[in-house]
């Protein structure tokens, strides 16, 4: 902390250069401070999904807290689900899934005040999910068609992300920013008859592998500074 000695009576030059020495430390973010608090937001890519073909309806929240220098501890939580109508059958999936992991901020910034960050980091996620089929049709031309009224099955699904992405503060407390995931399959959940067409907060099985994107509106509880 920066600290102004009084100079001596008559001393004008004194007075005058430990003053602009006290304005350079003001302007060098030297004596401020960091606003500390929980951070909570909601990804609005989510909506775009609506626009699929099938069409996705869910919604996602996230909480981060830096608990050390450049370490944010991360949570998020959502629901997704999806319908899709075929000649042979209607099938429908949806649940809840849940994130959990960490961020490091990978931007140096001399300035405490300052809280813009480039980020990476990793998350486990895991998802409990129902999936259902409804007018079930098997053609077989020899043995005749074969009919299923309904079936159902609920699973749980399981994998692992490396993240990465952008935050930057627009306003006081105030954030907007996106991340890349590249997530990897661990566990579909055990259903013989019949696979996953979509795992809520993985996304369409289509393989093991699967990229995705979020984008997060945040907003910062300013609890306390240091």
């Amino acid at each position: 902390m920066f600290s102004l000695r009084i100079p001596k009576p008559g001393s004008i030059s004194g007075f005058i250069f430990s003053l602009l020495l006290l304005c350079s430390s003001q302007l060098t973010g030297q004596d401020t401070l960091r606003t500390y608090g929980p951070r909570i937001g909601i990804d609005i890519a989510r909506f775009v999904f609506l626009l699929s073909d099938p069409a996705e309806i869910g919604a996602e929240a996230s909480l981060d807290l830096e608990v050390y220098k450049n370490i944010y501890p991360v949570f998020e939580l959502g629901y997704n689900t999806v319908t899709l109508n075929q000649e042979e059958f209607n099938y429908s999936a949806g649940g809840i899934y849940g994130r959990f992991g960490m961020d490091y901020n990978l931007l140096p910034v001399k300035d405490r005040s300052v809280h813009h960050s480039i980020f990476a980091g990793g998350r486990y996620g895991i998802s409990f999910f129902k999936q259902q089929a409804e007018n079930i049709v098997a053609p077989n031309s020899y043995w005749g068609d074969f009919y299923l009224e309904s079936y159902d099955n609920n699973l749980t699904g399981h994998w692992l992300e490396l993240v990465g992405g952008v935050r930057a503060e627009l306003a006081d407390n105030f954030f907007l920013g996106w991340t890349i995931r590249y997530k990897i399959m661990l566990s579909r959940g055990k259903d013989e008859l019949m696979t996953p067409y979509l795992i809520p907060g993985f996304g369409k099985v289509s393989n093991n592998r699967s990229f995705g994107i979020s984008y997060h509106v945040m907003y910062k509880i300013p609890l306390f500074k240091k």
